[in-house]
């Protein structure tokens, strides 16, 4: 199986990483997604996660974005169909799970002899390392009920809006919300981020559909509402952050 990594710990500390995998498994096939998301940002590394996987058949992820690592949040593998996540339980790897489908989760028993601020390189690495010669979820630890989810879905659906919440505020400063294409009910809508005041928009098939400094609305192609300004930045244009609540006005 291919393991993928996606962290924020940079090239040097990912190296250590991917030489835990290959001692174990010397034939493992790593694939490098990015070391290079914003650091602590757990809703960047979410978002990268649940964008990536439907391109991957057969895999297993490793997420690292953990600023509480060595304390008292668990480390847990989550069985998918066809895929394995594994990393730490606040929220990171839950949206690209659901998006593949969740069987179950189970808890890492971690040893006492391992780095408590590298649980990268001492936990998740050797795990996938072992799952991918064909070791099973159950064997590291109990199966759980309970984990932190960052719910990308939670969505209100009311009878003239939608409210739903900005999950990413990517390098460009786009604004990347949690409402999905079918749920505008038509292209010119006004929007209100937080408590600002209320803008209209209109939604274009691409940046390129209006002139240079102007506020749109595209589909990303990760298949979200996403609130652009071209060869600008919307965020800092509307005063937007990420969790920020959105709400699309019909």
């Amino acid at each position: 199986m291919i393991i993928t990594l996606t962290t924020d710990i940079g090239w040097e500390y990912s190296a250590q990483m991917k030489g835990k995998i290959l001692s174990i498994n010397p034939d493992a096939k790593i694939v490098d997604i990015t070391h290079n998301i914003i650091p602590h940002n757990i809703n960047h590394g979410a978002f990268v996660l649940y964008s990536i996987v439907p391109y991957f058949k057969n895999a297993i992820h490793i997420g690292v974005v953990d600023p509480e690592v060595g304390i008292e949040r668990k480390c847990i593998i989550i069985d998918c169909k066809n895929s394995y996540f594994i990393g730490p339980d606040n929220g990171l790897l839950i949206p690209a799970a659901k998006r593949l489908g969740i069987k179950g989760i189970y808890e890492i028993k971690v040893g006492k002899d391992i780095s408590p601020v590298f649980h990268g390189r001492d936990v998740f690495a050797p795990v996938a390392g072992k799952i991918s010669l064909g070791i099973k979820p159950y064997k590291f630890g109990k199966r759980v009920d309970k984990y932190v989810n960052l719910e990308f879905e939670k969505i209100k659906i009311k009878e003239n809006s939608v409210e739903g919440k900005i999950i990413f505020i990517d390098r460009f400063g786009n604004i990347i919300t949690n409402i999905k294409k079918e749920m505008l009910k038509r292209k010119k809508f006004k929007i209100r981020i937080g408590k600002e005041k209320e803008i209209e928009l209109e939604l274009y098939p691409s940046y390129g559909y209006v002139e240079k400094g102007k506020i749109l609305a595209v589909i990303s192609s990760s298949g979200f509402l996403e609130i652009a300004k071209r060869e600008g930045n919307a965020s800092k244009f509307l005063n937007a952050r990420e969790n920020d609540t959105i709400e699309i006005f019909f």
